[in-house]
């Protein structure tokens, strides 16, 4: 079977697990960079190679490629192409974004915290008056291992953080980089925890999780900081708030942030990760991920 695993850019340890894997399946992957690609007619090409050649198509990652995202969307409907995430083919890979993302859990009734979204740092300023610290503020078009994500205390942090992304924008664009974009917020109450958990999916089921030990409450959020801990079975409550937000949302393979609320013990998710990196999964569950993937994804392919 012929793969075609799409991605933006090349973590070479999680590339190495899913070609170790594939050969083990006797799959035929092939890691295609969007930016490689190029539209000749009516046609796909990746080196000369026409991607409606492929028996399925997974998608690692979509980032900020929405053009392509748009166009092998299209692609696919077209030669009836089967593709990992669902919901690639039917919101589009505007998905990603955290405002929808959580307009559509909170339209499902999924247990999420209370948000607002706004457009810009003044609208952010004047909105986060109304609210109770501390808060969480997320750039709504997010950051890789919670960078994306901050912690505000009080209202004074506002500055803190007003300077933070001026400061992280004009160093992109020292660097010749492209700038960061800054508008689009979404406001969060904090949920008081004792550590949050981790759980994988693979076609909406859970295959197993860690917990996370508290982490200090800082300005940014580093997903990846704090101690963890390998989980012999995922409590079934934290299990099916995973699984029901992965279906509603239509990420197949999915990395799910939650956390059970010090005051009421209700479980809350925090946030859907699309194309999840399985290295410390893979470390603390003892689970091979990338071979349940490519075994979900042979099955689906088949289809």
């Amino acid at each position: 079977m012929k793969i075609a695993v799409f991605y933006r850019i090349d973590f070479e340890e999680t590339r190495a697990r899913m070609d170790e894997e594939a050969a083990k399946l006797e799959l035929d992957l092939t890691w295609i960079r969007y930016k490689e690609l190029k539209v000749i007619g009516a046609d796909i090409l990746w080196r000369e190679i026409n991607i409606a050649d492929f028996d399925g198509w997974y998608f690692r990652a979509v980032g900020n490629e929405l053009e392509w995202s748009k166009l092998l969307q299209l692609y696919a409907k077209k030669h009836n192409i089967p593709v990992i995430d669902d919901y690639l083919l039917s919101e589009g890979p505007l998905r990603r974004f955290k405002s929808v993302m959580s307009w559509q859990l909170q339209d499902a009734g999924v247990k999420y915290p209370k948000s607002s979204y706004v457009e810009s740092m003044s609208d952010l300023e004047k909105e986060l008056k109304n609210w109770d610290f501390p808060l969480i503020v997320k750039m709504s078009k997010g950051g890789r291992h919670g960078m994306g994500t901050f912690f505000l205390k009080e209202m004074a942090d506002f500055k803190n953080l007003e300077d933070k992304l001026i400061s992280r924008d004009e160093m992109s664009e020292a660097e010749g980089k492209k700038g960061i974009d800054l508008r689009g917020f979404l406001i969060q109450e904090y949920i008081a925890n004792d550590g949050d958990y981790r759980v994988m999916t693979v076609g909406y089921k859970c295959i197993g999780g860690f917990k996370r030990m508290p982490k200090v409450e800082k300005l940014v959020l580093n997903q990846s900081e704090g101690n963890s801990v390998g989980l012999t079975e995922v409590p079934v409550k934290i299990a099916k708030v995973a699984e029901d937000a992965a279906r509603v949302l239509g990420v197949e393979i999915a990395g799910t942030d939650l956390v059970i609320s010090d005051k009421t013990g209700e479980v809350y998710l925090i946030e859907v990760n699309e194309a999840p990196q399985f290295k410390v999964f893979e470390k603390r569950t003892k689970i091979n991920a990338p071979r349940i993937i490519l075994e979900y994804c042979t099955k689906k392919f088949r289809k």
